[in-house]
């Protein structure tokens, strides 16, 4: 036998008040004067004999009346077959789901407030030694030991909805760890969540024999979520004073149409564009919407919609900065092409610079938008080592090809070495005969495909092909041999041209399809930092610097945070460490000197709505079920842990013991 209270039993002490009562009972007896006492002393005799009867009765039943109670008390019990270990060596795990999709209701309210006070009641329904683990999505550190009671409901009261979302098998292992490190034998996962899929597969968890797994499901009333899914500039670059467009994608998973509503666009704070939208149940639709920079400073942008009650990703963030020029660099072997110079300048966006490879500065070419490697005749190994180098960082470069290279081998060395192949040198007349006109490099060039009989000729051209899997040919002959052709270099993009764009060699330069390409060109390197970054448990993010920086800081309104961050090439690389758990949009400082700003959005991944039938997930796991009425929670959930309990019987029998006391003094004669 066992007792949930062992500390009562200490009360066993009181035993001695009757016993004490008992051996020094020092009644006076009233003296009484008669004449003959020959019969008197007969009957005095037997009187006495029951009188120590009597006295020894009640104090036996005063004993077990003490016995009794404190045993009621200490609460005792017979650990049953399912479990045998004692309560000081077993704990109870109670999770809370306060993931967003927790925000959904039902008609008892919302799911969160709900699940608080099922893990209250169910806290409650334990007796006041047993341990606790409580836990949410959050894992904060505080809560990664045992708790007592109150604790544990404290816990519970403090809960809210979290951008952070776990999975079951990451909730068990953490569960099991902490069970593992405090040295306990046993215990009972209680898991109180909607059960949301999040597309993650059906999970099989490994779980000793000795901890339990009980689910708790609580669920909306109905699937209703619309949601901002996404969004994105279409050009990768901003224009001051031109109309920037802005892609959008809203995803309707409830159980009703999402019919004209209004999205909105707002930056700084200021309504600027609203459009009325309608997206059917089930379905994802995009829409545009245009905005102006007049500056080149940094301006946040927000998305947003009404929806109810799931409203988290109704609303996204982004930054935007006018790009104030991209710098272009033709680099010449001997004469310049004069047709690069013009088709740059006839827009003051670009900025140009054409130098000879003689007197190239190395230290120049990483703050270049578009590299142009006008007709070299020869490519020596540093150069090849900056060039690619520029490319891996993600730069843009464009190849042109001399018809007369001086040292032919260095030229195919380096193509080599951005996966392509430079074979023979062909004199013969060819035509364009198709266009690759998805590429980004047509982006809004083409509302038709120009007829074959008008697209560019050739009269010589190297053949050159790809030696990689990641290529695309732009531009091909009639013959499929590639005229323009993309591969990919770490993260940059390496164009080249089959011929010399010299007018003797093809008419590219005179043809509509030469202004759009070279003006595109420079807008295909890869934006030094994304419009928008995602909260989340690995989240990181990188902005453009211009000098090594260790400590950034961020602020939104009175939130303020340092960042350690990693400089390389211009870009600082920082991990927030769930530092930041709000999102919106935070003003960079390196000291007291602005940099940027940075959006930062929630995971869509708690919008879709999908969840598991309890009865497939308790078979999956394996786990129990749960009803979610708790009244009878602690006397089911104190006979799993106690098995057979007997504070009740003892207190019958002390109540027993009470009436015969009574009934000795009173009938007893």
């Amino acid at each position: 036998m066992q007792f949930v209270y062992p500390s009562f039993l200490f009360a066993l002490g009181l035993i001695a008040i009757p016993i004490l009562i008992h051996l020094f009972n020092f009644r006076r007896y009233k003296r009484i004067v008669f004449s003959d006492i020959r019969f008197l002393k007969q009957f005095t005799e037997e009187t006495r004999k029951q009188k120590k009867l009597k006295e020894w009765l009640i104090l036996i039943c005063r004993i077990l009346l003490i016995t009794c109670l404190v045993f009621a008390f200490a609460q005792p019990y017979i650990p049953s077959s399912k479990n045998k270990t004692p309560l000081s060596q077993s704990f109870v795990g109670v999770y809370i789901d306060n993931s967003f999709s927790m925000n959904a209701i039902n008609k008892n309210g919302g799911l969160l407030d709900q699940a608080k006070q099922q893990a209250e009641a169910l806290v409650q329904a334990f007796p006041d030694q047993q341990t606790f683990l409580f836990l949410n999505n959050d894992f904060e550190g505080k809560y990664m030991r045992e708790l007592s009671k109150s604790e544990v409901i404290n816990a519970i009261h403090a809960t809210q909805l979290s951008p952070s979302h776990k999975s079951l098998q990451v909730i068990f292992n953490r569960q099991l760890s902490l069970a593992r490190q405090l040295v306990k034998e046993s215990g009972n996962l209680y898991w109180i969540s909607d059960f949301q899929k999040n597309m993650e597969p059906l999970p099989k968890i490994n779980n000793p024999s000795n901890f339990n797994i009980h689910l708790l499901p609580i669920s909306a009333s109905q699937n209703q979520n619309v949601w901002i899914d996404t969004a994105y500039f279409i050009s990768p670059i901003l224009k001051k004073g031109n109309q920037n467009k802005l892609q959008v994608f809203i995803k309707n998973e409830s159980e009703v149409d999402f019919e004209n509503q209004a999205i909105v666009l707002k930056m700084d704070g200021v309504q600027k564009v609203i459009q009325n939208v309608s997206c059917k149940s089930g379905e994802r639709i995009g829409l545009s919407m245009l905005f102006t920079l007049t500056d080149f400073k940094w301006h946040e942008l927000s998305i947003s919609l009404t929806d109810y009650p799931i409203v988290f990703d109704d609303e996204y963030f982004l930054v935007a900065k006018a790009q104030e020029y991209l710098p272009v660099m033709v680099l010449n072997d001997e004469t310049p092409n004069l047709a690069l110079q013009k088709v740059f300048e006839l827009d003051s966006f670009y900025r140009f610079t054409s130098i000879s490879l003689q007197q190239i500065d190395f230290n120049q070419l990483s703050s270049q938008a578009l590299l142009v490697l006008n007709e070299p005749r020869s490519i020596s190994s540093g150069l090849s080592d900056e060039l690619n180098r520029y490319l891996e960082k993600g730069g843009a470069m464009l190849f042109i090809p001399s018809p007369k290279p001086k040292d032919e081998l260095s030229i195919k060395q380096f193509l080599t070495r951005v996966g392509l192949k430079m074979g023979n040198y062909e004199s013969i007349s060819l035509t364009v005969g198709e266009i690759e006109s998805k590429d980004p490099l047509f982006a809004q060039v083409f509302s038709n495909i120009p007829s074959f009989s008008n697209l560019p000729q050739v009269s010589a051209y190297w053949q050159i092909s790809p030696i990689t899997t990641n290529y695309r040919n732009i531009l091909s002959f009639k013959n499929l041999d590639p005229f323009l052709m993309r591969t990919h270099v770490g993260k940059g993009s390496f164009y080249a041209f089959s011929s010399s764009l010299q007018a003797a060699y093809n008419s590219l330069v005179k043809h509509p399809l030469f202004v759009p390409i070279m003006l595109n060109l420079p807008l295909q390197r890869n934006r030094p930092s994304p419009a928008s970054f995602l909260l989340g448990e690995k989240s990181v993010f990188q902005i453009a610097v211009n000098q090594s920086e260790n400590l950034l800081s961020m602020s939104k309104g009175k939130e303020s945070h340092l960042i350690s961050v990693q400089t390389k090439d211009g870009m600082a690389y920082g991990n927030l460490n769930g530092q930041i758990n709000l999102a919106g949009v935070f003003n960079v400082k390196s000291g007291e000197i602005p940099i940027a700003k940075l959006a930062f959005n929630y995971p869509r991944a708690e919008s879709k709505q999908g969840f598991f039938e309890p009865e497939t997930l308790s078979e999956a796991l394996p786990a129990s079920i749960m009803n979610a009425d708790l009244s009878v929670f602690k006397e089911t959930i104190l006979k799993e842990q106690t098995g057979d309990e007997y504070w009740k019987l003892a207190l019958v029998l002390g109540l027993f013991f009470l009436l015969a006391e009574f009934a000795l003094i009173v009938w007893f004669k």
